[in-house]
């Protein structure tokens, strides 16, 4: 039996998804439902319940007058028992109240004296 490359899909629908139990993962165009869940059980040691196959036609586009196809991509959308998790997809989503913080600290770019004044 040939290893089966597993790539996880890290986006926000697929995290939304995550939260559900629900693992998306870009897997060969070769490949079929039953080794997708032995694959799953065997890198992460949870059990698949229910494996779901999404074909992505790659795009015909047109670079510099010729034309082109973009790769066709296979997915893979994997349930998994309940009180089992990946470990991959448990990271937490980056705040980024940080910036607005920044933004409020920093006066005002406008040419008003009295805004640089209160500043200093």
């Amino acid at each position: 039996m040939s290893q089966l490359i597993l790539k996880p899909i890290i986006s926000e629908k697929s995290m939304m998804l995550a939260a559900a139990h629900v693992y998306s993962f870009e897997v060969p165009m070769t490949t079929n439902k039953i080794e997708v869940a032995r694959a799953v059980k065997a890198a992460f040691n949870v059990d698949a319940t229910a494996v779901r196959i999404i074909i992505t036609k790659g795009k015909i586009k047109r670079f510099k007058g010729k034309a082109g196809k973009r790769v066709d991509v296979k997915k893979a959308l994997v349930s998994v028992k309940k009180g089992q998790s990946i470990s991959i997809f448990d990271a937490e989503p980056e705040v980024k109240d940080d910036k607005k913080a920044k933004k409020a600290d920093q006066p005002a770019k406008t040419g008003d004296k009295k805004a640089k004044e209160e500043a200093k």
